[in-house]
């Protein structure tokens, strides 16, 4: 196999290696495939938020057949992309980028007003909309986690059984 090799430093000066099998120089510029790189891990962020905070850890889909699979993913896809358009509408009346809110607490908010929004009277619905909005405004994150990163590390998995450990006898 070949492939190319391409030297990086981090936000916080650590020098990192990236391997990829784009061989040309002049159509794939280093430092644009580092910032493709960077792209990509923002996108697995979404994914684990998505994996993790919408559907619970959820090892798999709950759905029989394929078509109702289908389903299932595209209404995750869909309410994912629903909290993500709310966040950008309140990030934009509040003057903020919309990463600067928390998309887990957004999607927690979110989740707790939609069920009083599905047993309240239509005349309140615009007042908790406004309440929501204002409530999630004002939860920005850190200005430190701007800078962070998420390291490209394969984590061990937690065991399934119980470790015991044995004490010899002296």
């Amino acid at each position: 196999w070949e492939a190319r090799a391409i030297e990086t430093v981090s936000r916080h000066g650590r020098r990192r290696i990236l391997l990829t099998s784009l061989l040309d120089t002049k159509a794939w510029p280093a430092k644009e495939i580092a910032a493709q790189y960077q792209e990509r891990w923002q996108i697995e962020t979404s994914y684990r938020e998505l994996k993790q905070d919408m559907l619970g850890d959820e090892l798999t889909l709950r759905s029989g057949t394929p078509e109702t699979v289908r389903q299932e993913v595209w209404g995750t896809l869909l309410a994912y992309n629903l909290v993500r358009l709310e966040m950008a509408e309140i990030a934009r009346e509040v003057g903020v980028a919309p990463t600067d809110l928390s998309f887990t607490t957004a999607l927690h908010y979110l989740r707790y007003e939609w069920s009083w929004l599905a047993i309240s009277s239509p005349g309140t619905l615009p007042a908790r909309l406004l309440r929501l909005r204002e409530r999630l405004g004002e939860l920005l994150l850190p200005k430190q986690r701007r800078g962070r990163e998420c390291p490209r590390v394969v984590k061990k998995l937690p065991s399934r059984y119980p470790i015991k450990q044995v004490r010899s006898a002296k």
